[in-house]
């Protein structure tokens, strides 16, 4: 029950169970990857669960604008921060948190999803995406954001999906990247027009973005 990332020409699967750490830079495409992660996703009738601390469900939407978004569902934790939270197609998936500091809210919300998913649309594969842990940080201490990282790991793990935790490396010092890191099985870097794999598996390919697409260089 491997995952594909969705990237032409990466042939990367990550096993079921598997909890990922994806860094980069602002200016690495680590926003693109996801998306290409999600996208596979759907594609393949899969559940995935989008944890935004960083674009509005309205946005997100419109980004995934010709996918069937039946399986998607969405955990937005900025619109409510601005007084935006209006209903519009996909509302039942979609779940507004007050802040990024109410992580049990989010976990909440996580839980809702995961549930209806396995049980009332019996999908058995779950991609959950965190965009990102850096702004999770920004509003809780790191001691905080492990223990709830933890959780969400260890439900990853025991329930057989994938998960992809966003992170800006460059943001934060060694202590916070190494406790991050203990909750994942794989880590996979961004940088200098490369991915790097590590963890569960070894690679590395050059890439470049072309008009908004990672494109894998032989």
């Amino acid at each position: 029950m491997d995952y594909s990332i969705g990237i032409s020409n990466l042939k990367w699967l990550i096993p079921s169970g598997t909890n990922i750490i994806l860094s980069g830079d602002l200016f690495s495409g680590k926003d693109l990857f996801y998306k290409y992660f999600i996208e596979k996703g759907l594609e393949e009738g899969e559940a995935c669960i989008l944890v935004s601390t960083n674009e509005t469900a309205q946005k997100i939407l419109e980004n995934f604008d010709g996918i069937k978004m039946d399986n998607l569902c969405i955990i937005d934790c900025v619109s409510s921060r601005f007084g935006a939270t209006v209903e519009m197609p996909f509302f039942e998936q979609i779940r507004y948190i007050e802040s990024p500091m109410d992580l049990t809210m989010i976990m909440v919300a996580l839980n809702e999803f995961i549930d209806n998913v396995s049980r009332e649309k019996n999908i058995k594969k779950l991609r959950i995406v965190f965009d990102s842990v850096s702004t999770l940080l920004m509003y809780s201490n790191l001691r905080t954001v492990f223990k709830f990282l933890h959780v969400v790991s260890t439900r990853v793990r025991s329930g057989g999906g994938v998960s992809l935790l966003l992170i800006e490396e460059q943001a934060h010092d060694d202590m916070e990247i190494k406790t991050i890191q203990q909750i994942s099985q794989g880590i996979i870097n961004m940088d200098s027009n490369e991915i790097i794999i590590r963890g569960f598996k070894t690679d590395r390919v050059r890439y470049e973005i072309v008009n908004q697409h990672i494109q894998i260089k032989p």
